[in-house]
């Protein structure tokens, strides 16, 4: 009786290897080679599912993001799915406080360095969107209860909400910032621009 072959785990191991060598040493780290040896097989077994590297580096770039997504999605089960509840959520797990999200962070970093257009640019802001847009409907809401004053924009604040929590998180992945410190330094303005309900 024939062998059943998982192919989706056979790519997944593989993304793994590429998100390791990306994480420690940059995409440049990256060939089908050193894919092949990090995951322990064989050179044709990694060009059988990436005939190049381009092919390799957008798989394992979007695996990474998976792994992020499903981090944030068991946190949001903890949650009570009030919008602010789900922003808070989303953004504490940005900070990279899990080693896993610092490495999706350095490997994202990586990656955006690499390619500012094109299919993996893609990737790389996909749903930040959806993430601006919460930021922005979370201020609104403060603002619109009367929780904030007149000087607070739910645009513009919402944006410096996104790019904080971004920037605070490239600042504990890259290079060694307490998250602590970062966690206090987006609650406070979070707090400031979208206090919670009382």
């Amino acid at each position: 009786m024939p062998r059943t072959v998982d192919h989706d785990a056979r790519r997944a191991s593989l993304a793994d290897a590429v998100w390791r060598l990306v994480a420690r040493g940059g995409v440049e780290a990256v060939s089908l080679r050193s894919v092949a040896a990090e995951a322990g097989v064989s050179m044709g077994r990694v060009q059988y599912y990436f005939p190049t590297k381009d092919d390799l580096l957008l798989y394992g770039l979007q695996h990474a993001h998976r792994r992020m997504e499903q981090r944030i999605e068991a946190r949001l089960e903890q949650t009570g799915g009030a919008e602010r509840e789900v922003l808070v959520a989303i953004l504490d797990e940005l900070l990279g406080e899990h080693p896993e999200t610092r490495d999706a962070i350095r490997v994202h970093a990586a990656f955006a360095a690499r390619e500012v257009d094109g299919p993996t640019a893609a990737v790389l802001t996909d749903g930040d969107d959806e993430i601006l847009a919460l930021c922005v409907a979370v201020v609104a809401q403060a603002r619109a209860t009367g929780r904030t004053g007149a000087d607070i924009d739910p645009e513009l604040d919402g944006y410096a909400l996104w790019t904080l929590a971004r920037g605070l998180g490239s600042d504990v992945a890259l290079y060694g910032a307490p998250v602590a410190r970062a966690r206090a330094t987006l609650t406070r303005f979070l707090d400031r621009v979208a206090p919670p309900a009382p």
